[in-house]
């Protein structure tokens, strides 16, 4: 009966886990958010950087993430987040399965991974799934440090 019981609890702490990943990947790939709507390149992201002094929104995700998936379907659909990143920054969309080569160049050890760069320095970095009010408060305090 004890052993019943330890099989049980353990099997609704692995459906407990599984549950968000199995539904987002049933969902699919979210879309791309539309603050990455212009598709620039990293190479364009760093020239439009110097020209405008904004710092580069990167986003280095892949379709195969769930965590990723939440993040698009989350905070970066947030109208607050997309209009200040919109006035203060320039968006990289990274997809792995699109852009291996730029995402080997950069410090990426998860999905996903936001980086705020400028001038060539990597301001900072966080990986995974935020809310809105944690990715912004995130991106703005690392802008300030430019």
């Amino acid at each position: 009966m004890k052993n019943h019981i330890i099989t049980i609890v353990l099997l609704a702490l692995v459906a407990y886990i599984a549950t968000p990943r199995i539904v987002s990947l049933l969902k699919g790939p979210a879309e791309t958010p539309t603050i990455f709507a212009a598709g620039l390149t990293l190479d364009q992201a760093v020239e439009q950087s110097a020209v405008t002094g904004k710092p580069m929104l990167v986003l280095v995700t892949a379709d195969w993430c769930p965590p990723c998936q939440a993040l698009k379907r989350g905070a970066l659909i947030d109208p607050e987040v997309a209009q200040w990143v919109q006035d203060n920054m320039i968006p990289v969309y990274l997809e792995d399965g699109t852009n291996p080569d730029a995402i080997r160049m950069l410090p990426v050890r998860s999905y996903p991974t936001t980086l705020v760069i400028q001038e060539g320095n990597i301001l900072g970095q966080f990986s995974g799934n935020v809310s809105a009010s944690k990715f912004l408060s995130s991106i703005q305090d690392l802008t300030s440090k430019s």
